[in-house]
């Protein structure tokens, strides 16, 4: 029943939301045709899929409709506010890149009804939304008692997550908190749990959750009999503080229960799918569209300043530690000096075009010619020469973690300000903690937004890019 009204609410949310949307763009249609700006029917036609595509981009961006979001006042009000912006910077860039007669006094005045019809919307509906919340909960929702037995560092981890998405449960706390009892056996342990399994029926608690260590309990089918046979739910939650102080990540083979160090997104073959594809359309976009007129450009400067290939391929390490050839527009001397020697400010082994190539990170260019091979991608970390990663590996815990993907062209580190020259062990341990946060946070929500902020970081300058 929780979920059946949890499901409707969510449901008539986004109905209403994107009905408001639609609303908009008919009003902005509407002033249009009676003014006659003089807009084409074609464009005019296509306002109401930008308008969804639009809102459903901005919507799944910030998680607006997610459980834990829709029913947190704080991140539900911020989320939605977000979301109208986004909205309405990329609408408004679909009229800029697509409409001519930007300047039209018309043009003003349809902007500005629509805005302040969604304004006023999302102002009055946030607080009826929340209202109706109220409201529903007092009417609909039957006390549905939680409670957590065991008292430890995981057990106060889970304590917060209940109170913090409690809209739904009435969290009655660690019930063992107070407690300094410590059991020197399984059957003290044993004993203890069942009477309060026992007591927690006789407070109509309907939910317990048992955070114990595993050691500590024989016959888990026992408690969880016993629970049944009172109605009420029992959920065992393994203690493994004592055991790491790291946050595991957990899933199930068939009737196994398996412990991962991390959790990792790429691990799903239908995310690797989406990101091979994202790969794909970027880098075959970017050779046709840039690269085309761009190579032979920089082939001919390059020549000019100095003798020797258009093209340097190096070897680095690739996705599980395997090596691939690089390739990159050569920005130095042919000299005989040592390759593996990273590039330094003032670097006199760089050429007076390879200086231009390097501070705009246009000699990585040909970078998608290995992400169209599949030796690269266009966002992960950054590949390493054979010598770096061995040398690191021996020095940087965890340091091979972030060969579990592919390298990429940019990277999340790249637009944190962790590119360049790495002087310290220290540098080089910031870059690896940013490259993991990645590989365990990946959307292509991300490997987008990291690709705009690339070009903003490029135009601005990085005064590690030398």
């Amino acid at each position: 029943m929780r979920n059946r009204h949890k499901l409707t609410f969510i449901f008539f949310c986004a109905i209403a939301d994107m009905i408001a949307m639609v609303i908009g763009t008919l009003i902005f249609i509407n002033f249009n045709a009676k003014v006659n700006t003089g807009w084409n029917d074609l464009f005019l036609d296509k306002m109401i899929a930008i308008t969804f595509l639009s809102w459903l981009f901005s919507v799944t961006y910030f998680k607006l409709y997610r459980v834990d979001s829709l029913f947190n006042l704080e991140d539900f009000f911020s989320n939605s506010w977000r979301a109208l912006l986004l909205q309405r910077i990329l609408w408004h860039g679909y009229i800029f890149i697509f409409q001519d007669d930007l300047l039209n006094l018309y043009w003003t005045k349809a902007k500005l009804f629509p805005l302040c019809f969604l304004l006023i919307y999302f102002l009055l509906s946030r607080i009826l939304f929340m209202l109706i919340r109220e409201k529903t909960k007092k009417s609909f929702f039957k006390p549905y008692k939680v409670a957590i037995w065991g008292f430890n560092k995981t057990s106060i981890e889970l304590a917060s997550h209940l109170e913090t998405n409690s809209f739904f449960i009435e969290f009655v706390g660690i019930l063992n908190e107070n407690s300094t009892t410590t059991y020197s056996n399984n059957k003290d342990f044993s004993l203890e749990l069942s009477e309060a399994i026992l007591n927690a029926h006789a407070n109509n608690i309907n939910e317990m959750y048992i955070v114990s260590s595993p050691d500590l309990i024989d016959d888990l089918n026992y408690f969880f009999q016993l629970g049944d046979r009172h109605c009420m739910r029992l959920k065992f939650v393994p203690d493994f503080s004592l055991i790491s102080k790291k946050h595991f990540s957990s899933s199930h083979l068939n009737n196994f229960h398996v412990i991962n160090p991390r959790f990792e997104p790429l691990q799903n073959t239908y995310n690797r799918l989406i990101k091979r594809i994202y790969d794909l359309i970027f880098s075959i976009l970017v050779i046709i569209l840039i690269m085309s007129w761009l190579y032979p450009i920089v082939a001919y400067f390059i020549r000019k300043q100095s003798k020797g290939p258009v093209l340097f391929k190096q070897i680095r390490t690739g996705k599980k530690n395997e090596p691939f050839y690089c390739y990159k527009f050569r920005s130095m001397y042919i000299d005989g000096a040592d390759e593996s020697q990273q590039a330094k400010k003032g670097d006199l082994r760089v050429t007076p075009v390879g200086k231009f190539l390097r501070k705009t990170s246009l000699d990585e260019m040909p970078q998608f010619f290995n992400v169209l091979a599949g030796n690269m991608s266009v966002v992960g970390p950054r590949p390493h020469m054979l010598k770096h990663t061995s040398d690191y590996n021996c020095h940087i815990e965890n340091f091979m973690v972030r060969h579990f993907v592919k390298p990429g062209i940019t990277g999340l580190a790249q637009v944190s300000g962790l590119r360049g020259e790495t002087k310290e062990v220290s540098d080089m341990k910031r870059r690896v903690s940013t490259d993991i946060q990645y590989l365990q946070s990946w959307s292509i929500i991300k490997d987008i937004k990291i690709c705009f902020l690339t070009i903003i970081v490029t135009l601005k300058g990085d005064k590690n890019a030398f």
